[in-house]
């Protein structure tokens, strides 16, 4: 699969930028003892919210809403398993941060805060440290690509939740044979 990215995600980002914000966030301890599933066995720098479908229906659903309409090329099936969580990363989160793959089918990521043309993130070929895509920071850009693609993202930055790197990450895992359009 190739990377996909979606620019102007959220039709009318402007009137829910900050509803993101309102959703409490929590570095991987805390995470670690408020949550039994296994994704908080992967080590992680920053924070992250609890699953945003329990967390915020209204902008779970919405974000469901606005990929199987912005990105033709996959049908929408009951066979999508879904996990969506908010993720901050500062500037002292830089140094821990490092290359890896998600165990889902599929990685989407998209950028809520504002540009920062000096982040994004790197995606990797097997076996190199040297990115072969690169897809820079805009707000409200979503990136779609294959999670055992290794990744990381790139200059994590700001020292808060209003001057750094916020994200909407979804990690989908696909149950079943997925139709694909050509």
């Amino acid at each position: 699969m190739n990377t996909i990215i979606i620019d102007n995600f959220f039709s009318n980002f402007h009137n829910i930028k900050n509803e993101f914000k309102k959703i409490k966030l929590y570095d991987f301890g805390e995470y670690n003892k408020m949550t039994s599933n296994n994704d908080s066995k992967t080590i992680w720098p920053g924070k992250r919210s609890l699953y945003i479908h329990n967390e915020n229906p209204f902008l779970f659903n919405l974000s469901l809403k606005e990929l199987f309409e912005k990105w033709k090329d996959v049908e929408e099936t009951p066979k999508l398993e879904f996990k969506t969580v908010l993720h901050l990363r500062l500037d002292e989160d830089e140094k821990k941060d490092f290359i890896h793959y998600d165990p889902d089918d599929l990685t989407m990521i998209v950028y809520l805060s504002k540009t920062n043309l000096n982040s994004g993130t790197a995606i990797n070929p097997d076996n190199s440290d040297e990115p072969e895509t690169i897809v820079k920071f805009v707000q409200n850009r979503c990136v779609i690509f294959d999670s055992k693609k290794r990744h990381r993202s790139l200059n994590n930055h700001g020292t808060n939740l209003d001057n750094g790197r916020l994200t909407l990450n979804t990690f989908l895992t696909i149950h079943k044979e997925i139709q694909w359009k050509n």
